[in-house]
């Protein structure tokens, strides 16, 4: 993405975007809501609905409709417009890495605290699917599924998202600063969960204060992930990210510890703004290194 120093934000199309989003996506939600779609219960620790994840498509439809048609760009602008590209093999590698490591230190940290009970074996996912699950299986082909291919299968979704989120509102909201950018989107992407929130997802039994919650942890996350878009300048790469994150989060780590309150642990809670927190200054402190030595 390019250099924004002294350059003013173009308030219309970030207006047109965040407008847009949002009525598409509270109207989809809100509708499904009130036909009873709910995500309390049992709902909330089983993957997302179809129906949820082609949501996850609106910013990024969003994002290509301003571009073209209230920016007016050429169309083979697109590309470069939304940061379309893949870049460099190697940053997709790290995130393979670092996402597992991310949400074993999540919920290690999580059990440490006394947050959450541990279960091996995934008895809570085995009643429910009605299949014996051991602790070798985990080990040796639910875990290595979950990080090599869980980004590949979450990708298509991420990146509907990120198209929107990192690659149209991001470098559009930089002329502000990169404090006030990553506040303001980290806010923004926090509020478009709302709907889903108030009907129990993620943050069951907490329908105002994990909006909140929803918000601060956006923000936390979206730290590491808008450094990593903006270096490697590719909303390919924070597709791969959410996919990669995606894929741990609503995967084994919260049937291997079970019971944590959402608030305070597991991947919603305080437990996971800390680490993220932690994760997003160092990668801002290496990728400085890392640009800085570029430049020398």
């Amino acid at each position: 993405m390019d250099n924004n120093k002294n350059r003013k934000i173009r308030i219309k199309p970030v207006l047109w975007f965040i407008i847009l989003t949002f009525a598409f996506t509270y109207t989809v939600e809100f509708t499904l809501i009130a036909n009873g779609v709910r995500f309390d219960g049992d709902a909330v620790q089983s993957s997302p609905t179809l129906w949820l994840l082609a949501t996850m498509w609106i910013p990024g439809i969003i994002g290509i409709f301003v571009t073209l048609f209230i920016k007016r760009a050429p169309f083979k602008e697109l590309v470069p417009a939304l940061s379309l590209r893949m870049g460099s093999i190697g940053p997709y590698i790290v995130t393979i890495l670092i996402a597992p490591l991310a949400f074993a230190a999540i919920y290690i940290l999580t059990w440490g605290l006394g947050l959450s009970s541990f279960d091996p074996v995934l008895s809570g996912l085995a009643k429910l699917g009605g299949v014996e699950i051991t602790q070798k299986s985990v080990l040796e082909i639910m875990l290595p599924f979950s990080i090599l291919l869980g980004p590949i299968i979450n990708f298509i979704f991420g990146l509907g998202e990120e198209i929107g989120w990192r690659g149209f509102l991001l470098p559009r909201l930089m002329p502000l600063g990169k404090t006030k950018a990553y506040l303001i989107l980290g806010i923004t992407w926090g509020l478009w969960h709302a709907p889903l929130i108030l009907a129990g997802f993620n943050y069951p039994g907490y329908p105002i204060s994990g909006i909140a919650m929803m918000c601060i942890l956006s923000t936390a996350f979206g730290l590491f992930l808008n450094e990593m878009t903006l270096h490697y300048r590719s909303a390919i790469l924070a597709a791969f990210i959410h996919g990669a994150v995606n894929a741990q989060g609503y995967g084994i780590w919260m049937w291997m510890f079970p019971n944590a309150n959402p608030m305070l642990g597991g991947g919603t809670g305080l437990t996971a703004i800390v680490i993220w927190l932690v994760i997003g200054l160092a990668t801002m402190k290496i990728l400085t290194r890392l640009k800085q030595t570029d430049k020398s």
